[in-house]
């Protein structure tokens, strides 16, 4: 069988033309790309951090959050300030977070790890960091400094109100220990006059044994008696009270209005020891006899236990009047 014989190419002659491009258009219809074209490129490029959608925005700064954070915390001034207004308000009424939540938010801003609202770095933070995190050690250190330094003050202060302080005598007030002892019954002297050591005031006028006048306010005059007077370390039913100087002393008074009218109380006496120290007043529980705090008027006696919480031995003891102003003073040494 035989095959037809094609020619063969020539040797060393033109090269066959090349095949043409697919036409553009199908039908006269435009291409794919002519049909769709390609739209605008958006501002958001991948791989740029911190310009995304917003970066038309400026961005907060770091040293006023840092700023805010630190003085403000407490009140959400620093969410507040990066748009972040709901956890600013919890922030704002629990205090911070009792404290927490702003030395938390703190930390974050001064370790760069900070954002807006929108998500963004604070802007200024790489050369800004070193400075804030000096100052914030700077005022840290110095607010535990003051904080302890108060808390001492203030346990030193509450210390001394619990336990006294030693109280002066007034310069009008001679030291017990310059003024002649007492009898040895425990009350005033008995010669008639006011019970006192020589200088007694002269509103002080006598009016019999262990008794005497004074002047409680303008026009008004009371007798005060001293019936006894006894030194113990223990009050019956009030056990639970333990003194701090040694003992309580304990005087049985008598309070007696002669002209107008006046009013009776144990806190119309004070008590100082021979160093001058001011005794503390004891309020007696109901039943113990405690002198009554009423007023009393023309020609009526009141009579009651008085107690102070003070040092054993001669005691100068202060009469104050309607205005808390010495009126009288005696001495007194209880047994």
């Amino acid at each position: 069988m035989s095959h037809p014989n094609y020619p063969h190419a020539p040797q060393g002659g033109p090269s066959a033309p090349p095949i043409p491009p697919a036409p553009s258009s199908f039908e006269g219809q435009p291409s794919f790309e002519g049909r769709y074209p390609a739209g605008p490129q958006g501002k958001y490029q991948p791989g740029s951090y911190g310009q995304g959608p917003y970066s038309d925005r400026p961005r907060k700064s770091f040293v006023t959050t840092w700023i805010l954070s630190l003085l403000l915390g407490t009140f959400g001034a620093d969410r507040f300030y990066l748009g972040k207004i709901g956890s600013g308000v919890a922030k704002l009424l629990t205090a911070g977070g009792l404290g927490i939540w702003s030395i938390v938010d703190l930390i974050m801003t001064l370790t760069g790890n900070t954002r807006d609202k929108d998500g963004r770095p604070l802007d200024g933070y790489p050369e800004n960091k070193k400075k804030a995190w000096i100052i914030t050690g700077v005022v840290w250190l110095v607010s535990i400094i003051t904080g302890v330094v108060l808390a001492i003050m203030s346990v030193a202060m509450i210390t001394a109100a619990v336990s006294g302080r030693n109280i002066p005598v007034p310069p009008d007030l001679p030291s017990a220990s310059q003024a002649a002892p007492a009898p040895s019954n425990g009350t005033a002297p008995s010669n008639g006059t006011a019970p006192s050591n020589g200088t007694s005031p002269s509103n002080a006028t006598g009016a019999g044994a262990n008794s005497f006048v004074a002047t409680v306010s303008e026009g008004n005059t009371v007798k005060i008696g001293v019936l006894d007077s006894i030194y113990t370390t223990e009050i019956p039913d009030m056990t639970y009270l333990e003194p701090k100087n040694g003992g309580f002393l304990a005087v049985q008074v008598s309070w007696e209005t002669l002209t107008g009218s006046s009013f009776s109380s144990p806190s119309n006496f004070t008590v100082y020891d021979a160093d001058g120290k001011e005794g503390e007043l004891v309020y007696l529980d109901e039943g113990l006899g405690a002198l009554p705090t009423d007023e009393v008027g023309a020609g009526d006696v009141r009579e009651g236990v008085i107690a102070f919480d003070v040092k054993k031995g001669p005691v100068q003891v202060v009469v104050n009047d309607d205005y808390g102003d010495k009126t009288a003073t005696f001495t007194l040494t209880p047994q």
